[in-house]
């Protein structure tokens, strides 16, 4: 179950007021009653009837954003704390158009953050029992490992590297391939599965001056070598050979590999968690 949730302001100047860990729920300053938004966002699954036959054909679906909603309640201590001076203290974090990022922990899996945009601060200051409605909008539906997960091995091991991954969707990944020994190398394939699944394969190799990069996560695509001394990227995406696609991590265990046609090379590997719901 969730125990913490954490907000970031985009404003730099926003004040800090960290609760105690020691003390009670209900002494709070700042209380969370309700977060609507936490499920699986719905799909939007598109169908093409058929012409003369019952049914219909899947033609392809999408996730749209997701939109958390906040109920807080301002619990004044009438000390130095009174409502008002915890509503201004919500606005430095919640205003409407602004950034925020949320960080979820909980007891049975490792932190997670969400990026949006606040839409809308509902607030009626005048009830007793005062409570702040705040929602907010993410682009990117899903809730992400706060921390990536990196792995190293070398090329042309003769077992795959077994990557068990907890996340709920799938998920690209980086991975850079540095020389190490041997005839420098013409191709490299980044493998996953055994018989492979997904297999992307370049044209391309590494050196004692050069290093390899791919990143296979949704919007971030790009194959590239990188010198060492200079820094100068060099695309190489026209180098991917025909029927490549691009790895992609699945929930649940996954082999590894990283194939060159000779010599023995490092590779890195880094990805991050990412889940549809909490």
């Amino acid at each position: 179950m969730l125990t913490v949730v954490r907000a970031y302001s985009s404003w730099r100047s926003a004040p800090t007021m960290l609760l105690d860990d020691t003390g009670r729920a209900e002494t709070d300053l700042i209380q969370i009653r309700n977060i609507d938004g936490l499920d699986p966002v719905k799909a939007t699954v598109n169908t093409s009837l058929y012409g003369s036959v019952d049914g219909a054909s899947y033609v392809g679906g999408s996730v749209a954003g997701r939109n958390l909603v906040l109920t807080i309640h301002p619990n004044p201590n009438w000390d130095n704390w009174t409502y008002e001076a915890l509503r201004k203290l919500l606005y430095s974090y919640f205003m409407s158009k602004r950034s925020i990022r949320l960080v979820f922990e909980s007891d049975d899996m490792a932190p997670v953050e969400i990026s949006g945009i606040v839409e809308d601060v509902a607030v009626n200051p005048f009830n007793k029992d005062q409570e702040i409605q705040v929602s907010i909008v993410c682009p990117n539906p899903y809730f992400s490992s706060v921390d990536p997960v990196v792995l190293t091995g070398q090329s042309n091991m003769s077992q795959p590297v077994v990557i068990d991954y907890k996340g709920t969707i799938e998920t690209g990944f980086k991975v850079k391939v540095t020389y190490v020994s041997g005839t420098a190398p013409t191709t490299i394939e980044v493998q996953v599965g055994e018989p492979q699944v997904t297999d992307l394969v370049v044209s391309s190799g590494v050196d004692a001056s050069n290093y390899y990069e791919m990143n296979s996560v949704a919007m971030r695509k790009y194959v590239q070598n990188i010198n060492i001394g200079s820094g100068v990227i060099t695309n190489i995406l026209p180098k991917v050979l025909e029927g490549s696609t691009w790895p992609l991590f699945q929930p649940g265990e996954n082999e590894f590999l990283v194939i060159t046609n000779q010599g023995v090379q490092d590779w890195e590997l880094t990805y991050f968690e990412q889940f549809g719901g909490l």
